[in-house]
């Protein structure tokens, strides 16, 4: 079964617009007899034309005119002898179209003087009216052309003597025949043509091969299923696995893990594939194994002092120091004794420190730092390096049994830290002293 439509053809004009040029043909019309001569002038500008209707428009212009004006007569007292005088004018159009190849314009134009020349002398631009109103009717060539030829008469109803004192019955108007040659850059005509049409009843298509026919296939180009309305099985998170096989739909995945994301046993932010203690939660700094404690101190070893000591939480993971090693060091500490104002071990003191090496030698974690004091007597700078220097000596003798330097600190007092009275012999005598302190 088919039908057949058949409809006439739509003419449409849109906005147009370009360019004219003009000789303008310019006389005075006067009250007092005067007989001006008509001179030619020029005039260029722009035009617009607005269709209204299937043959009516409306054509505001925009134009730069040179008007000329002459007479041979030499009464005194006229207003223009022999000059130009040159305007801005606005003719708005109204036209009226016969066809293409004809129409009439006819419309108010609009003058406003821009300068004026008297080659006499005798006038100045004060003289005359600035703004002149004419009525201007006329003909049209080809308007819907490329190029229309125009003319138009341009009657003035201005008065141009605006002298103060001039008569009522002596005016000057002016009267202008305008010929010319208008350019179109815009503008179209729009045909819209409705031909003898066949319908015939359409063929159902099936474009991508589905079984679905393309009126009712949501997706015609992509094969699919009748469950989603001929498109495909959807794959909601976009990781190549579709949701009707993927164990995780609104989660991206890999199809070895069924369409999840890799796991993460441990739930340690590291997943188990790059993760070298899967079940047991870690940093990644260690690859997803827990920070190390290599003493087994429970106390691991970014935290842990004595990373390679076991030891106690409450000494930052060092061992506590024995109360019988902190007693036989600060008992040999006691015995450690100097010349007079020097810095010289005495004999007496060797036995005392050969005690600290053999401890230090039994503890091989243990650390000590050496603390020099002296009495308050004499300059406090020179007490200060004598302790300074002692602390050094004890060190020294220490190191020179076999005993790592790195295990040993030494600090000097002077006399600002005083354990007894200096003003007595016997206080002097306990704070001329060397103190060894142990640490992990």
């Amino acid at each position: 079964m088919s039908t057949t439509f058949a409809q006439d053809a739509t003419v449409r004009y849109s906005v147009s617009g370009g360019l004219l040029g003009a000789a303008n043909f310019t006389q005075f019309r006067t009250d007092n007899g005067v007989d001006y001569k008509t001179k030619t002038g020029w005039g260029f500008g722009g035009w617009v034309n607005f269709p209204v209707g299937k043959g009516f428009s409306i054509e505001p212009q925009l134009q730069y005119n040179a008007y000329q004006f002459h007479t041979s007569n030499t009464t005194s007292g006229l207003l223009l002898y022999d000059g130009k005088i040159r305007y801005i004018s606005l003719p708005i159009l109204l036209k009226l179209h016969a066809g293409n190849h004809f129409a009439v314009t006819l419309g108010p134009q609009f003058d406003f003087m821009t300068s004026m020349d008297d080659n006499n002398n005798l006038v100045t631009k004060n003289d005359l009216k600035g703004t002149n109103v004419s009525l201007s009717g006329g003909l049209e060539l080809f308007p819907r052309g490329k190029v229309t030829i125009f003319g138009r008469y341009i009657h003035g109803l201005t008065d141009l003597d605006d002298r103060s004192g001039h008569s009522s019955t002596q005016e000057y108007k002016i009267s202008n025949l305008q010929v010319g040659l208008k350019l179109k850059l815009f503008g179209k005509k729009e045909t819209t043509t409705y031909r003898a049409t066949t319908v015939v009843a359409p063929v159902r298509l099936d474009t991508d091969g589905d079984g679905i026919y393309d009126d009712v296939d949501k997706c015609p180009n992509q094969a699919g299923v009748a469950k989603y309305d001929g498109c495909p099985v959807p794959d909601s998170d976009g990781d190549g696995i579709n949701d009707e096989l993927d164990k995780c739909p609104n989660q991206a995945g890999l199809a070895k893990y069924d369409g999840c994301p890799i796991p993460d046993s441990d739930g340690d932010g590291i997943n188990d594939e790059e993760d070298k203690c899967p079940n047991q939660a870690g940093t990644a700094k260690y690859n997803g194994c827990p920070v190390p404690d290599r003493d087994n101190d429970g106390i691991n070893d970014e935290e842990d002092k004595c990373p390679d000591l076991a030891g106690v939480a409450s000494n930052n993971g060092c061992p506590e120091v024995p109360a019988n090693v902190s007693k036989s060091i600060g008992l040999a500490a006691e015995h450690i004794s100097f010349g007079t104002n020097n810095a010289k071990l005495t004999a007496a003191s060797n036995a005392s420190l050969d005690k600290v090496v053999t401890i230090m030698n039994e503890n091989p974690g243990l650390r000590i730092r050496i603390e020099g004091h002296t009495d308050n007597k004499g300059d406090a700078d020179a007490n200060m390096k004598l302790s300074q220097d002692r602390a050094a000596a004890v060190k020294t003798y220490i190191v020179s049994k076999g005993i790592s330097e790195d295990r040993i600190t030494t600090e000097g007092f002077g006399g600002t830290q005083p354990v007894a009275d200096n003003n007595t012999a016997t206080g002097r005598t306990k704070n001329r002293r060397i103190e060894i302190r142990m640490e992990y």
